[in-house]
């Protein structure tokens, strides 16, 4: 039940996150990070996730839900990335953190 409730509120970030004026275009290039995404799960047989370089939460910035804030880490990635930014849009610091 939690992880229904933990989706649900990625979800409603998501959504908050998401500008109005994204075109048809930005859309299919989200859905495309996501088919990447998943494509990837399934050649390698390792999970997948898509990550925003900017997180939508953080005590000090509000990343977009937009194509150029998404990139496909491995799902080991993604947990160890967290809610890390390090102020930069390539958001690597996390990396040396954690010996990545």
């Amino acid at each position: 039940m939690a992880s229904r409730e933990a989706e649900r509120r990625r979800t409603a970030a998501k959504r908050k996150a998401s500008p109005p004026w994204l075109t048809d275009e930005h859309l299919a290039a989200i859905r495309a990070v996501y088919a990447e995404a998943a494509r990837l799960t399934e050649a390698t047989g390792i999970p997948h996730h898509v990550d925003h370089i900017i997180p939508l939460t953080h005590p000090d910035v509000q990343g977009l839900h937009v194509p150029w804030n998404l990139q496909v880490l491995t799902t080991s990635e993604n947990q160890s990335k967290g809610n890390s930014f390090d102020g930069t849009m390539e958001n690597e610091g996390w990396r040396t953190a954690v010996g990545v």
